[in-house]
């Protein structure tokens, strides 16, 4: 029922001339030369079946058991604006027999039905409404009927365009720009010979000839490319016989083609005949009044409907009729081998895809160049495939319509054995398991959408559009958690697989047929975080872009709002005059927009690794001009908040104040003063860059032409320095200052009450101590000097083990800029110094014969760590270590083994409280599990036995063989 409603609605839009209907039962119409029925919710007729048709409907376009979104919701709206019944034939709306029995009437007999029914789709779909450009959201919310049947629906999408900040603008030919000489590939040594490089020049400036003229002449009424052109492109065509020569002219035309048709319609130059500096002069605003002025002017009345077949708008017709009016075998089968290789290598790439971050916003503006970036790869392979697929289908492609059954059978016979001009079925596949549906589909679609009638039917192709419908079916809009694909990705997909299905070279009944299974894939449209169909790459200008048919839906409803008016015709658009005075209120404008062209004009007649030079320079001087000011100014603002924040503090502690108000206050005073950075930043790049310019560029490089890259590079270094320093300078200050504010008010730790054991500094400390990391650096040192010296003189005085035990004392009480994990590292680093000592590995400079710490010495610098552990250290210090195999293992090294600094630092240990004797005896007990010499076992046991005997640490020296002696009261005596 409601495809044939769709199919009635379709053939009364008024973008054909529609027939006068025969008189009979009525249909609805937008015929704009109607009077439009005022629709009343009240006289609705079968309310609830038309509530629970709305609901069935709703869930079939939710699921995607449709083959066209946006051609639903065309048709949605189409009842929406739909004016008044007319008559059509009685055998149109005749329902089968038994209907009526079931049904008491048809349905959408009223304007009243057709405009209820289509608000209560609206309600179920605003999801998707909520991302269409301003303007439809705009003339949704405007409009009557919808405020009349659903005033809720219009509150929620006058919400949504207050909501929006995407604005879709039309698109605006180019002017012709012609390709840069390069060096690296058009040079006299890459062809076979002079000739063929003479050619090759003077089939360069011929196709610019025809480039030109086509754009001078082809809007002149009349004109035709064959008649016009033709004849002097297959001249030209003749005349490159040399391979080498087809290669080069087809890398140009390549890139001609990318350059002036990347984006749709060629968008992105200037207009053909305008003088951009007088334009220029108008400034920004004034320029854009002027650009949105000329869309309007330009931009074409009539379409061809929400599914619009294949085409080839802009200067994309001149590239078409190029390659039609050459009949070249050779250049074709160039142009497609050129083109396969130029997909592979962009859907191949690697796309940067980090998440915007909300925090600072250097990463967001990092963000949109890579979302950027992602266009323009997308757009350049959408380009690329709609011409592979034209050259490619082109031998099999005609205008008459598809053959009977029975010469169907042996084309498909014939056609299963040519294999594919590109693997597309294979690069799908890739792009499905690396979750990269988002790039490789659009383009895949623009290769298939010129394929012919046949292709749908070879078993190869035929697998293809299986996947594609089962991807099609599992990106379901409703599914939002995650792993799921981003709405916009899932939505720009759904477009251009919907507008694939309905193109007519694809059978009708392949939708709703091919139900079967997946043979050799399964579709999974769950994301991974390495993929881009989990990372929002896709925004609301992209998919206007990539699917400008979408923009059917608000010329519908501008037409509804335009015949409500009382006129007749299409959108009529209001257009609001500007003036042009103030010009010289704005010399800042005009002289960037000059300067702009300059630069551009000047890198077209220069190698292209000049340009790249430049640019490198431009990039990295100002990156490290943001990087100067952060270690600048930036660092001076946060010594001045330090400074203040001890004020503060004070104040604050004496008033009763919160610490944690001090952030805002100190914000306020602080962020003004990110107004230097500008100034400073321009200081920067305009010492920074001429030098990087000519440190980079070749000696021999003209001095006029240095001079100019110079001031290129020193104006794009400012200017990048610039804009990110003005987006987020006081962000950048913000986030310092509350580091800073942060790291002192942990460094003074809590209150009293709550503080507990842990100390910070004195009042009278002066944050003289040494840094923490400077601290861990020398211990480091003097462990690795101890491990394994460098060169047999290579030693420690014991004047320098006391001043390093003395600074870690100092670093200890001044806790200015010390942090549990830095104390903890330092509480690490003490105790394996500690085991060392004990095991006398240290070796000490001094005389000849003095290559160990005196015992005394030990003793001491023993006694200073102990103070440390018990008295400085506030957090636990890991002294279980001290007995921990490893360290206990370095007095095996040692040649006499001396025992007595070990049990000496045991029962300072016990009689300090910080080990306890079971502590002690457990660790000594667990040495005996490893695997230790015979000597150094007995020995260990005897030691464990002493311990156990008597805590007291001997005064004399204990020997290897006194250890071993079997009279033990000797010892205990000596003891």
């Amino acid at each position: 029922m409601l495809r044939k409603e769709r199919s009635k609605q379709l053939q009364h839009s008024p973008v054909p001339a529609c027939p006068t209907p025969e008189p009979g039962s009525t249909l609805p119409t937008r015929t704009g030369s109607l009077t439009a029925e005022p629709a009343d919710p009240a006289k609705v007729s079968s309310r609830q079946r038309l509530e629970l048709v709305a609901l069935v409907y709703s869930a079939c376009i939710a699921e995607n058991l449709v083959p066209n979104l946006f051609l639903e919701l065309f048709f949605v709206l189409q009842l929406l604006t739909a004016r008044r019944m007319v008559a059509a034939k009685d055998s149109d709306l005749e329902p089968s027999p038994g209907v009526l029995d079931s049904l008491e009437s048809p349905l959408f007999q009223s304007v009243h039905d057709c405009v209820f029914f289509a608000v209560q789709v609206l309600e179920h779909q605003f999801q998707v409404l909520s991302y269409l450009d301003k303007g439809t959201l705009k003339l949704l919310a405007e409009n009557e009927r919808l405020l009349c049947f659903s005033p809720a629906l219009q509150g929620r999408l006058r919400a949504a365009y207050a909501g929006s900040v995407a604005k879709v603008s039309l698109a605006m030919p180019p002017s012709v720009q012609a390709v840069s000489f390069q060096p690296e590939t058009d040079n006299r040594a890459n062809f076979s010979s002079d000739r063929a490089f003479h050619t090759f020049k003077k089939q360069r400036d011929v196709f610019y000839e025809v480039l030109r003229e086509w754009e001078d002449r082809h809007e002149e009424p009349g004109w035709d490319f064959e008649k016009g052109l033709g004849s002097r492109i297959r001249v030209m065509m003749g005349q490159l016989s040399a391979a080498c020569s087809h290669s080069h002219f087809v890398r140009l035309f390549q890139k001609q083609l990318l350059q002036m048709c990347q984006s749709p319609g060629g968008a992105g130059g200037t207009i053909s005949g305008e003088a951009p500096d007088v334009l220029n002069m108008l400034g920004a605003d004034k320029l854009g009044r002027l650009r949105r002025l000329q869309e309007r002017l330009a931009a074409p009345q009539s379409s061809c409907g929400p599914c619009p077949p294949p085409s080839f708008p802009g200067c994309q017709g001149f590239f078409r009729d190029f390659i039609l009016s050459a009949s070249s075998f050779q250049f074709n089968q160039h142009l497609m081998d050129s083109l396969s290789l130029k997909i592979r290598e962009l859907n191949s790439l690697v796309l940067p895809h980090p998440e915007p971050s909300d925090e600072d916003g250097e990463s967001d503006v990092d963000w949109q160049g890579e979302r950027r970036q992602f266009a323009v790869v997308l757009l350049s392979l959408r380009l690329l495939a709609k011409f592979l697929g034209f050259v490619a289908f082109l031998p099999y492609r005609g205008p008459e319509p598809p053959p009977a059954r029975e010469l169907q059978d042996s084309i498909l016979a014939l056609r299963s054995q040519v294999p594919p001009v590109l693997d597309v079925r294979a690069l799908l596949q890739q792009g499905l398991r690396a979750h990269r549906a988002v790039l490789t589909v659009p383009w895949l679609v623009e290769f298939l959408s010129l394929a012919d009638h046949i292709v749908p039917m070879l078993d190869y192709y035929r697998s293809i559009f299986t996947l594609l419908l089962h991807l099609h079916r599992s990106l379901v809009l409703s599914k939002d958690g995650e792993g799921e694909m981003c709405f916009l990705n899932k939505l720009l997909l759904l477009a251009v697989l919907g507008w694939l299905f309905q193109i007519p070279t694809v059978p009708e009944d392949l939708f709703f047929v091919e139900e079967g299974q997946v043979d050799v894939f399964e579709v999974d449209t769950k994301t991974s975080e390495h993929g881009l169909d989990g990372v929002p790459v896709v925004d609301q200008h992209l998919l206007y872009t990539c699917c400008p048919y979408i923009g059917e839906l608000r010329k519908l409803l501008a037409s509804w709002v335009s015949g409500s008016s009382g006129r007749s015709g299409g959108f009529v658009r209001k257009i609001t005059p500007t003036t042009t005075t103030s010009l010289g209120a704005l010399p800042l404008r005009t002289t960037q927009g000059l300067q702009a062209q300059l630069a551009q004009a000047f890198f077209h007649n220069q190698p292209p690794s000049l340009r790249r030079t430049v640019e490198f320079v431009a990039e990295r001087i100002g990156s490290n001009c943001v990087k100067h000011i952060k270690a600048t100014l930036v660092a001076d603002l946060v010594r001045q908040a330090e400074s203040l924040l001890q004020e503060q503090l004070v104040t604050q502690r004496q008033e009763g104040g919160d610490p944690g108000q001090l952030l805002e206050i100190l914000c306020s005073q602080l962020c003004p003063h990110g107004a230097q950075a500008l100034t400073q930043g321009r200081e920067f790049c305009q010492k920074k860059s001429p030098g990087a310019v000519r440190a980079l560029l070749p000696e021999e490089t003209p001095a006029a032409v240095l001079s100019s890259a110079e001031n290129i590079a020193v104006g794009l270094a400012t200017e990048k320095a610039c804009a990110w320093l003005s987006a987020n300078i006081t962000a950048l200050i913000r986030r310092e200052v509350k580091a800073a504010v942060s790291r002192m008010l942990r460094a003074q730790g809590p209150e009293p009450a709550v503080r507990g054991d842990r100390r910070g500094c004195s009042r009278a400390c002066e944050h003289h101590a040494p840094l923490p990391s400077h601290l861990i650096s020398e211990i480091k040192d003097v462990l690795s000097v101890a491990v394994g010296p460098r060169d047999p003189e290579e030693g420690v005085s014991p004047e320098h083990l006391e001043q390093l035990l003395g600074q870690l004392g100092q670093t200890l009480r001044c806790r200015q800029f010390l942090c549990p994990p830095a104390e903890q590292h330092l509480a690490k680093c003490s105790v394996e110094l500690a085991s060392l000592l004990v095991a006398d590995q240290i070796p000490v400079l001094g005389p000849p014969t003095q290559h160990r710490l005196e015992r005394g010495q030990a003793r001491r610098l023993l006694h200073m760590l102990l103070s440390l552990w018990k008295d400085d250290f506030q957090v636990p210090v890991p002294l279980q270590l001290l007995l921990s195999p490893r360290n206990v293992g370095l007095l095996a090294d040692t040649r006499p083994r001396e025992w007595d600094l070990l049990l000496f630092l045991l029962r300072e240990l016990v009689e300090k409280g910080l080990m306890g004797r079971k502590e002690i005896e457990a660790c000594l007990d667990s040495l005996h599990e490893a695997q230790w010499p015979e000597d150094f076992a007995e020995e260990l046991a005897t030691l464990f036995n002493l311990f156990l005997a008597e805590p007291q640490v001997p005064e004399p020296q204990l020997r290897a063989c006194e250890l071993v002696q079997p009279n033990r009261g000797t010892v205990l005596a000596q003891s």
